[in-house]
């Protein structure tokens, strides 16, 4: 079977690349190991309910414009906004953080000091959050950096590239609830302390929401790349699921395709591997042309889902002005805590990501009646002290979480089950459970290095990288799928 590009995985990158192609007019084949579509932005039944594989809320996407080059509305897409755009609280008595899209709302529900703080860091990090945005539009360049950053972000660049996140919020004389919560949506979600040297890009994401705004597509996360798969059908394009790829077919220093895993070989000119780019270097290239293997991070995250009979009242919500679970709420430990890092033991008080999807979409009600509950855990290992076999912690975590609500949210969890890392390595392809995000330093990555990973394109000629493993890294986004079909249908003029 020949087609002009393979693209490998479906997940909503792989799709984005694809969908790009197709309305470019190049026969496309997709090939997905997974029986459906959506790899991690996918909705699945489970539990007698629709249940998000991960976190729900869509960010850089909304800013990306691809859901309108693409059209993606005309195939049932159609996202609901949320604001506010996140809730922070501790395990102690620390005040409750509510982030809305609005800068001025923000500051206004804040303490005077710490508002004060507040505007400054936001004022002082828009620019860098601005050239983060412009600069994911395409594949980054030291020559593009100079014609996209003004002098307060390139200064700033400059200036963070080896301070930790911790330390530069610390700067700003942000408290330390703030902190902490700015800490787990950053290096907390990639799996690293944020007291490490070259984690203050991370201070950017918060600034990013009020840009961009988060927003749910209706029905789950899965709507996303089931909009994208329709495009791609729309435009021509074949989407094989159920189809691992085992290796690719090289000759002569460039790509002729890929082979599948029961035998079966697809000819094309040019493939684009939107997986794990150490599977592609490492495991499916001829052995001369392999790349060394690094090593494979060991800390991300676990979530449990679970049908409730009511969202948990958290207490520390008491009295804020915002409807309760619309966004979702971050649950941190204090800095000292984060400082530490991961290891083998989940961080003890842990670090909680709590969604309640069905809230803002009553679609997502499971049919029996109550609603959705959604318990992300960050930094819990895959090689957990004990084994995973047997292992008590999901349902700790249910009842730490139910320890900061109000009485009885214990007694209506219903159907419940938990993802851990080796759960999402068996059944998402995630070695060590991690989802992978783009590994370069922020600087390196804006100058266009290293670059099979920024660029797009391999020293073997028609092999192109994409997906959360090539900049602009993990996350729902897009850019790097758009980025990398861009990359192929330059080199084909």
């Amino acid at each position: 079977m020949a087609a002009d590009v393979i693209v490998v995985g479906a997940g909503h990158n792989g799709l984005t690349c694809a969908a790009y192609l197709v309305r470019a007019g190049l026969e496309v084949t997709v090939v997905e190991s997974r029986g459906t579509v959506g790899g991690c932005a996918s909705t699945v039944d489970a539990i007698g309910a629709r249940v998000n594989i991960c976190n729900c809320d869509h960010t850089m996407v909304l800013a990306s414009g691809i859901v309108e080059e693409l059209g993606l509305a005309a195939h049932g897409l159609r996202y609901l906004d949320v604001d506010p755009v996140e809730v922070a609280i501790g395990w102690g008595d620390e005040p409750a953080f509510v982030q809305y899209r609005s800068v001025e709302r923000t500051v206004a529900g804040l303490p005077p000091a710490a508002g004060a703080a507040y505007r400054r860091y936001v004022d002082a990090t828009l620019p860098l959050a601005r050239l983060v945005l412009a600069s994911a539009a395409g594949p980054p360049s030291f020559g593009r950096l100079l014609r996209l950053a003004k002098p307060r972000a390139a200064a700033m660049l400059l200036a963070w590239r080896r301070r930790s996140l911790l330390d530069v919020l610390a700067s700003f004389g942000l408290p330390p609830w703030i902190r902490s919560a700015f800490a787990a949506t950053g290096p907390g979600v990639w799996g690293v302390s944020p007291a490490a040297p070259g984690t203050a890009i991370g201070a950017v994401g918060p600034v990013l929401r009020h840009l961009a705004g988060v927003g749910r597509p209706a029905g789950g996360s899965g709507a996303l790349p089931a909009a994208l798969a329709a495009a791609v059908a729309a435009h021509g394009g074949t989407i094989r699921t159920a189809s691992p790829v085992a290796g690719l077919v090289v000759e002569g220093g460039a790509v002729r395709g890929a082979r599948l895993a029961d035998g079966t070989q697809l000819t094309a000119p040019a493939v684009v591997c939107a997986v794990d780019p150490r599977t592609v270097l490492v495991d499916w290239l001829p052995p001369h042309l392999r790349r060394a293997a690094r090593p494979r991070p060991d800390e991300y995250e676990s979530k449990v889902d679970a049908v409730i009979a009511a969202p948990p009242a958290l207490r520390a919500l008491a009295g804020v002005d915002a409807e309760p679970h619309v966004a979702t709420t971050v649950v941190s430990p204090p800095p000292e805590v984060l400082a530490a890092g991961p290891g083998r033991r989940v961080t003890d008080p842990p670090m909680f990501l709590v969604n309640v999807p069905s809230v803002r979409d009553p679609a997502m009600r499971p049919p029996g009646g109550g609603h959705l509950l959604s318990l992300e855990v960050l930094w819990t290992p895959y090689h957990l002290a004990g084994g995973w076999a047997g292992s008590d912690e999901p349902w700790r975590w249910l009842t730490r979480l139910a320890s900061l609500a109000e009485p009885g949210f214990l007694d209506g969890v219903g159907a419940w089950r938990a993802m851990t890392p080796p759960d999402y390595e068996r059944d998402f392809g995630l070695a060590r459970g991690y989802a992978p995000s783009f590994a370069g330093g922020p600087l390196g990555a804006l100058l266009g290095r290293p670059p099979e990973l920024t660029r797009y394109r391999t020293a073997v000629r028609g092999l192109y990288l994409s997906g959360a493993g090539t900049f602009p890294g993990a996350g729902v986004w897009g850019a790097s799928g758009r980025n990398a079909a861009h990359a192929v249908l330059a080199d084909r003029r």
